[in-house]
């Protein structure tokens, strides 16, 4: 007979399992894993892993990092945007709450500090050690114009300069369709100094300034618009330094991430992602249907990672 009891027992463990679930799906030539996040954790918009190949972690939607510590153990609070974060922002998604709560977008762990810089839309370039916690703040302001929506990030360790993108100085990211209805085009494209702090805006009127990937020389940077449906590749180095050209695709562009070899995985906000090589070639392209509204493509140790802005899940190979 089961009571009442039981069935309270059997709900919690249900609950409880949950964040474990992997769930296979075949689709291309390839295997799909999906990796639940547990119940009102939303939005893994980007996927990192740390300097001891660890992870992989993700920002979510109310302002909490977590780190997943394999299936038997499930998804883990690494750390917080907010310094007085509360339990009422759990479970906030696409609200001003998160001007409270915070928002983690870019997730990037600097490969000589092990420290995790994070592009947080609501507080701005952030940084928390290795151990986790509560980040803290490093820029949230440049040529006098509060941040309003930064996003992507990657890091020159060897120059300690961290190039980031701020997808709008107008709108919140929870006015994101507003601005795409409006034509906004106030992004920027920036660098931070981690030696003197200083924010030095390289690119304005940008079209939703998305992702940002170093090229593995640090010679340029590649910078995503996505409602321009184009890449711009920035150059840092040599006689077109502080030059850019602009390539396009058929697709807006999200997160960009370089693999070992140097090539570039890019997140078209459509069900397309694609690889491309340093001149903004395309060298392979996959359309699973499984990974609809991707958001991320992270290659790692010959697999891929996928993360979602809308979903509670993500996924690998």
């Amino acid at each position: 007979m089961t009571t009442s009891k039981h069935i309270v027992l059997i709900l919690l463990f249900t609950f409880l399992m949950s964040s474990y679930e992997l769930v296979t799906v075949s689709g291309d030539t390839n295997t799909y894993v999906k990796i639940p996040l547990g119940t009102n954790q939303t939005g893994p918009e980007a996927i990192a892993f740390d300097c001891e190949g660890e992870g992989p972690y993700v920002g979510i939607s109310d302002g909490r990092i977590l780190k997943w510590r394999g299936e038997h153990i499930g998804w883990k609070l690494f750390a917080v945007t907010a310094p007085n974060r509360s339990d009422s922002c759990d479970g906030v998604f696409n609200s001003p709450m998160e001007l409270e709560c915070g928002r983690p977008l870019g997730l990037r762990f600097d490969k000589k500090s092990c420290d995790l810089y994070i592009g947080d839309a609501s507080f701005g370039l952030m940084k928390v050690g290795r151990n986790g916690g509560v980040a803290t703040s490093l820029a949230t302001i440049a040529e006098g114009k509060p941040f309003a929506l930064v996003n992507s990030l990657d890091i020159d360790s060897h120059n300690k300069v961290i190039y980031f993108s701020e997808s709008s100085s107008e709108y919140h990211l929870w006015q994101f369709r507003e601005a795409i209805e409006a034509g906004d085009h106030s992004g920027r494209f920036m660098k931070y100094d981690m030696k003197t702090g200083d924010v030095t805006v390289l690119l304005r009127n940008l079209s939703f300034a998305n992702g940002v990937a170093l090229s593995k020389n640090n010679d340029f940077v590649f910078v995503g618009e996505s409602t321009a449906s184009q890449i711009l590749k920035y150059w840092l180095t040599g006689y077109k330094a502080g030059t850019h050209e602009v390539l396009k695709y058929n697709g807006g562009p999200d997160n960009i991430n370089r693999d070992a070899k140097g090539d570039f995985w890019v997140a078209l906000l459509s069900t397309s992602k694609i690889k491309i090589n340093h001149l903004g070639e395309i060298l392979e392209s996959l359309d699973a249907n499984q990974i609809i509204n991707c958001t991320d493509v992270s290659e790692v140790n010959n697999r891929l990672w996928f993360g979602f802005f809308f979903e509670n899940y993500i996924y690998h190979t």
